[in-house]
């Protein structure tokens, strides 16, 4: 028992030292729209299981609203950009739905449903020229 103890200490010793750079960001690109999401990842139990954090460039230009949520077979991310946004992306079809509110008496609102995206692991870039000549999705939904 004590041999696992010390085996334990031992490797939360080395997990609080690894850097930060050795973090593994994922991107996910929107394929009709110049809009990028970067986030990672990590398993906290409970109900939730899978924790998401990152931003979202929704202005295309590499600034990043802050952004979080759960993931599993659908990753379900949500922020605040003036209005309430909720995205569910479908890793099995790579299909989005997003949907916004103004807050509880707003309702929920669809304003993307079965959109396509990608995945790349890394962090997303601003120069990608995948990015390039599209619309930002908040332009194309008339609220900007």
């Amino acid at each position: 028992m004590k041999k696992l103890a010390i085996c334990s200490l031992s490797l939360a010793i080395a997990v609080m030292f690894v850097p930060q750079s050795q973090a593994a960001p994922r991107s996910i690109h929107f394929t009709n729209f110049c809009d990028c999401i970067e986030y990672d990842t990590a398993n906290v139990g409970g109900v939730t299981g899978t924790e998401l954090w990152g931003g979202w460039d929704y202005l295309c230009i590499g600034e990043f609203q802050p952004i979080a949520g759960n993931g599993g077979a659908k990753l379900k991310l949500g922020t605040y950009v003036g209005y309430m946004y909720n995205f569910t992306f479908s890793k099995s079809d790579h299909l989005f739905d997003l949907y916004s509110s103004n807050g509880l008496s707003g309702g929920a609102l669809a304003l993307q449903l079965n959109q396509p995206w990608t995945q790349t692991n890394g962090s997303c870039s601003a120069a990608d020229p995948e990015r390039k000549g599209k619309p930002r999705l908040i332009e194309s939904l008339g609220r900007d």
